[in-house]
């Protein structure tokens, strides 16, 4: 009898079996691999935002800070018989016409070194983006629109004047300063100053501020034409032992705005994207971050009974003037009358920039497009993504509120 040699296979039922466990398998795989991949988005975007918000806020404290710096422009440096009704920061004094939003010359009030600007849904802001003094009048802040390169709606704006830049002393031991000379302790044309023909300079100690042309003379002298029909021009109380320092005016005091506006997506022509911009002077203007849903500004200020309080910019623009700190004095050897509070003197007594900012994570990022954010600006209940002010679809993103208080360090005791 010969021995079988057939082989039994597998049933059609223990297929069909192991093919059900293997796509049970493969469906779970397949999740796993979503989910991985829904996690390394999340957090590629929550990382993007933290990173931004970050950054942000260090690029902005570096300008806040030095809004209206001079040398010894601490409050408690000036007038401290009146440091208890308030700040009493001293005027600078143009002898030159300026065009950089200050007035165009005599007494330089510091309520125009800084300037906030409340913006509404509608895109107006109050003040208005061209007030004068005080505002950037160099119209490169766009217009509040829903297209690429409008500034988006419901975003405040910030304008302030910086002093960057390494000043050089002056030095009177060998020979002094006379009406229309000084001489520095070293070239004006090193780096430092990098003094050039036509440039306007600032000449500041711990009691004087004044904005001036000058010549480039030999043995690291500089002379000030101005002070031959200007009596109020003239050098002669700049000395080493007053600290006294020359800053070039013209390169190193700048103009510098932040406001949001709308860009093209580089990959999605259909698609804009919120992003915070800054502009220096008459340059263009640079992107900081991008999705910035919000912004929105609040300045701390000093009252003249010595309360303090955060204030919007309309707020501060239109608070009356009986709430204002005493006046900044006018050194007395210029014999001019003294300077009284008009609108908008409660930007003198600007001590701190507090800003909070709506960041997203720009791209999408979340499965959901109703995660719930916070801020505080408007109030502290959770809220629901909506459609942008600006236009913008709300998406599907993370949001996080950051907020940060820059102390001006020139109003600081």
């Amino acid at each position: 009898m010969k021995k079988s040699t057939y082989k039994q296979g597998f049933t059609l039922i223990e297929l069909m079996v192991a093919m059900v466990i293997g796509l049970i398998v493969l469906l779970g795989l397949t999740k796993i691999f979503t989910n991985v991949s829904a996690m390394n988005v999340s957090q590629n975007g929550l990382a993007r935002l933290q990173e931004n918000g970050r950054f942000m806020m260090m690029r902005m404290k570096n300008d806040v800070e030095a809004i209206g710096a001079q040398p010894c422009t601490s409050i408690s440096m000036d007038s401290p018989q009146v440091i208890s009704q308030g700040f009493a920061a001293r005027p600078m004094y143009s002898a030159v016409t300026l065009n950089n939003g200050l007035p165009t010359s005599g007494l330089i009030d510091p309520q125009y070194l800084i300037q906030g600007h409340e913006c509404g849904l509608d895109g107006s802001c109050t003040p208005d983006l061209s007030v004068e003094p005080g505002g950037n009048s160099l119209f490169n802040i766009p217009t509040a629109g829903t297209t690429a390169g409008a500034r988006a709606k419901m975003t405040d704006v910030l304008t302030m004047r910086v002093l960057k830049g390494m000043g050089v002393l002056v030095d009177d031991t060998i020979t002094p300063s006379t009406n229309s000379v000084i001489q520095l302790s070293e070239s004006p044309i090193a780096d430092n100053l990098s003094l050039q023909a036509d440039d306007q300079i600032l000449i500041a100690n711990c009691y004087k501020a004044l904005i001036t042309h000058a010549d480039i003379l030999g043995g690291n002298k500089l002379s000030i034409p101005e002070a031959t029909d200007d009596p109020l021009a003239s050098v002669s109380w700049a000395s080493k032992n007053s600290m006294t320092q020359v800053f070039n005016f013209t390169k190193n005091f700048n103009t510098v705005s932040y406001y949001v506006a709308l860009k093209q997506d580089v990959s999605n022509s259909d698609r804009l994207i919120s992003t915070l911009y800054r502009v220096e002077d008459d340059n263009d203007p640079t992107e900081v971050i991008e999705g910035v849903e919000r912004f929105d500004v609040f300045y701390g200020v000093r009252f003249n009974d010595g309360t303090i309080g955060y204030l919007s910019a309309d707020e501060v623009h239109s608070a009356p003037t009986a709430s204002c700190v005493t006046p900044p004095l006018v050194p007395a050897d210029f014999g001019l009358d003294p300077m009284g509070n008009e609108l908008g003197c409660l930007w003198r007594s600007v001590f701190a920039v507090r800003v909070h900012v709506l960041l997203n994570t720009v791209y999408n990022s979340t499965m959901s497009d109703s995660e719930s954010y916070v801020y505080s600006v408007d109030g502290f209940q959770e809220q629901l993504p909506t459609t942008l002010p600006s236009g913008i679809d709300s998406g599907k993103m993370y949001r996080r509120e950051f907020t940060e208080t820059i102390a001006l360090n020139s109003n600081n005791l």
